[in-house]
């Protein structure tokens, strides 16, 4: 008799070991970190929403730092994509803009990586907060270059355009804020949307 193959400790059976259960574990650490921040959430929620076992989770990612690490490497390059198409949409860029933050403030939890950092800075390894340093800068660039572009074009008044975008970001997170105090739902979004690109655009619009 042909003696069973030694496999990894926690190794999922055969039929779960495919691409889509590590992106199911990504998406639920994601939604994890993102509500609750490093240090507060756990591998067993994250288990627990994604539908697997403990032991499949660190099959996958070998660590609660590597599954952070990889997490949110996945969700900023998610957002930087999904912005970059909407700024390169045709049309007046105030539009872009509230369809934009529209977008942004419909997701639950914001990219707000002071509150998902919180507690990580300890864990994780001088190169892998760099790496979500710079993944977090290309989003902040993305958003920047347009703005550049409107400025040479003569449509944006001539500030920094990293400054306003980093504005623009975090006017995103009190966003955020503002609409679970007014009691959440659609209607809010977007009045929230609103006040937030008019609040911006008194700021940038030329003179």
């Amino acid at each position: 008799m042909r003696k069973a193959r030694n496999r990894r400790p926690g190794r999922p059976p055969q039929v779960e070991v495919d691409e889509p259960t590590a992106e199911k574990i990504l998406r639920a650490a994601a939604d994890c970190f993102m509500e609750e921040g490093f240090a507060a959430a756990s591998m067993d929620e994250v288990a627990d929403r994604a539908g697997v076992t403990k032991a499949v989770v660190y099959y996958y990612f070998g660590s609660k730092t590597d599954l952070f690490q990889r997490a949110m490497m996945e969700v900023m390059r998610a957002s930087r994509e999904r912005t970059q198409a909407i700024l390169r949409e045709g049309g007046p860029l105030s539009e872009r803009l509230r369809k934009l933050t529209r977008t942004r403030l419909a997701i639950p939890a914001t990219l707000d990586m002071n509150h998902i950092l919180r507690g990580s800075q300890r864990a994780l390894r001088p190169e892998q907060l760099e790496e979500m340093h710079q993944a977090e800068e290309r989003l902040v660039e993305v958003i920047a270059q347009e703005l550049a572009e409107e400025m040479a074009r003569g449509r944006l008044r001539q500030i920094d355009a990293m400054f306003a975008a980093r504005s623009y970001l975090a006017l995103l997170g009190m966003g955020q804020v503002e609409i679970r105090r007014r009691g959440g739902g659609q209607a809010v979004i977007d009045e929230v949307a609103e006040e937030l690109v008019d609040l911006l655009w008194r700021g940038i619009e030329p003179t």
